[in-house]
């Protein structure tokens, strides 16, 4: 989990610098608007000044104050089945936040939620403000989120540590962890690779890509730590490479950037 300071919530969350934390904030909300409704609860592996959920039936809303770089609400709310895709939200703005849970509260779905807050949307990422799909997703990642795919958390920490690769866009599968120069399909892959050795080790591999086909795959190090093997990739990015943009990587792909 992120290290947050409480400096970091005065600046940026000064409403929740108080016993309570966003529990007693999103409280306060509710009172001022008259929309009351039940406490919120603590959520599981999180600080409670900077999270908090509530559950009807098999339905979920959160909310979370995890950006240390910048003021941002992040919302989530489950379908009716209870599984963790429905809608998903950013906003600045407390306000917003406390008018959604209300209607939510109220009975509204999931479509009419989405049709009354543009902001709302099916996916996490989409729900991330334009600039920020790229700290979104690792912030998902290092917060071992469910909502996205989750490469090992020791690999990811290590990797996410080399500032040189946080402009990338993470991308774990198949217990591989690539760091990827598009957030969409066509994804442009120009950074090595991280891949598994076995034994918790790693290798450091440039795969061979369609987008430059005259570099050929080879292994850059073999059977690393966590730590060597982002140490390693963060060495081994090309000059003038990332940062990742957002969308699909266009195409037919510059020779260079």
């Amino acid at each position: 989990m992120i290290e947050r300071s409480r400096e970091v919530l005065s600046d940026l969350y000064p409403e929740l610098a108080v016993p309570g934390g966003l529990r007693e904030a999103l409280a306060g909300e509710a009172a001022r608007t008259g929309h009351g409704g039940g406490p919120m609860d603590p959520v599981e592996g999180y600080d409670p000044a900077v999270a908090a959920c509530g559950t009807c039936g098999e339905t979920r809303f959160a909310v979370y104050a995890t950006n240390v770089e910048e003021r941002e609400f992040r919302i989530e709310i489950s379908a009716e089945s209870g599984r963790p895709w429905g809608a998903f939200g950013s906003t600045d703005d407390l306000a917003v936040v406390n008018a959604i849970l209300h209607a939510w509260r109220d009975g509204a779905s999931i479509d009419q939620l989405r049709r009354e807050w543009t902001l709302l949307a099916a996916d996490p990422l989409d729900a991330a403000p334009p600039g920020r799909v790229v700290s979104t997703a690792w912030r998902l990642t290092l917060e071992r989120s469910p909502l996205i795919r989750l490469g090992d958390a020791e690999l990811a920490e290590a990797l996410y540590a080399q500032p040189t690769l946080r402009v990338f866009f993470p991308f774990p599968s198949h217990g591989q962890f690539s760091l990827l120069t598009s957030t969409r399909d066509p994804f442009y892959e120009e950074v090595p690779r991280v891949v598994p050795s076995g034994d918790g080790l790693w290798n450091v591999v440039l795969e061979w890509s369609r987008w430059s086909p005259e570099i050929p795959s080879r292994v850059l190090g073999s059977r690393l730590g966590a730590r060597e093997a982002a140490a390693l990739v963060a060495a081994n990015v090309p000059a003038g490479s990332g940062p990742a943009i957002e969308g699909g990587w266009p195409h037919p792909a510059p020779r260079h950037r």
